[in-house]
């Protein structure tokens, strides 16, 4: 809570964001952290979340201080797999669930803004790994009672970034690449 103006929200961080358990690599998981969220409750089945009761169709998204939404249906415009952006693109991540100030206006669900990560006068970057398989997963209750093995699945995710200076103190890169690799249930 903001005491000079009564707004919930809740900053992340993008070592809070890479440690965060979140299944298929969306950005908009990081919502759940805030207070009045419920997860995948919206009937329309676009949003991935509801706030404060309100539907899907009421959170304003934002890039870089850029709204991100589709102006006819008020969803985020994301990617063919629903992906915002992967989460290694994230230096920070700000949730506000009840945004009373005028800076946080044409939303009355919630206001998720990201940054994304830039370059800097030294040179940084990080390489990650995600898998998930078989042996991690339980067995649906009614296949194993009726002896069925647990189904085929795997999912590997790679991540990795490098920015840094192209001429000191005035111009800077950052490069960033996410793959997506999963064998989906029943595929072999």
């Amino acid at each position: 809570m903001q005491s000079e103006n009564g707004d919930a929200s809740v900053t992340i961080t993008h070592r809070q964001i890479s440690e965060l358990p979140n299944p298929g690599n969306d950005l908009t998981y990081v919502a759940q952290t805030a207070p009045g969220v419920v997860m995948n409750t919206d009937v329309q089945g676009y949003a991935n979340f509801s706030v404060l009761g309100l539907p899907g169709t009421s959170n304003l998204y934002s890039v870089d201080g850029v709204n991100n939404n589709n102006g006819a249906t008020n969803f985020n415009l994301a990617g063919a797999m629903g992906l915002l952006l992967g989460q290694n693109q994230i230096q920070e991540a700000t949730v506000v669930t009840t945004g009373y100030s005028g800076q946080f206006g044409g939303a009355a669900g919630a206001t998720i803004s990201y940054i994304t990560k830039s370059g800097s006068n030294d040179f940084h970057g990080n390489a990650q790994y995600y898998w998930n398989g078989r042996v991690l997963n339980a067995n649906n209750v009614f296949a194993k009672a009726a002896g069925a093995p647990r189904p085929f699945d795997v999912a590997n995710q790679w991540a990795a970034s490098l920015g840094g200076p192209i001429k000191r103190d005035k111009l800077f890169f950052t490069l960033d690449t996410l793959i997506l690799d999963s064998v989906p249930r029943g595929a072999w």
